[in-house]
């Protein structure tokens, strides 16, 4: 299992496509899809050096959160791996001090878990030592 990025340009602005798989299965296992932005967005809590998490999956059969079975994909971390890097890129490359994400009222514990508070419609979490390239 591999870590692999993809960036691109999409709607006037950059995305990073971040995924774990398989190739030698030919397995898509979870992704991420993440964009810096704009200064002129809409929304008040993505204004000023943010970048936001647009969709996070991790794929396979639903396995209860209390439970681990090593055969399938979710909960082995594969999600946090992805939100780990995410941070590392808005951090380091994208220089934004807070990482936004979309979240539905059920995942919204799970980004508690990694230091987001709600913000709005929003999970947020504050980035330190942002640094631009």
């Amino acid at each position: 299992v591999e870590l692999v990025r993809r960036d691109y340009v999409a709607n006037g602005g950059r995305e990073t496509f971040l995924s774990y798989e398989d190739p030698e299965q030919d397995i898509l296992i979870g992704l991420l899809r993440l964009r810096r932005c704009s200064p002129q967005s809409f929304r008040p809590e993505l204004k000023g050096g943010v970048s936001i998490v647009r969709e996070l999956h991790v794929y396979g059969s639903v396995v209860p959160v209390s439970s681990r079975d090593p055969s399938k994909f979710q909960h082995q971390g594969f999600g946090m791996m992805l939100m780990e890097e995410a941070e590392r890129i808005a951090r380091e490359e994208h220089g934004s001090e807070k990482l936004a994400v979309i979240s539905g009222v059920g995942t919204r514990n799970y980004y508690r878990k990694m230091g987001y508070e709600l913000e709005g419609p929003y999970m947020v979490k504050h980035l330190y030592g942002a640094e631009l390239d």
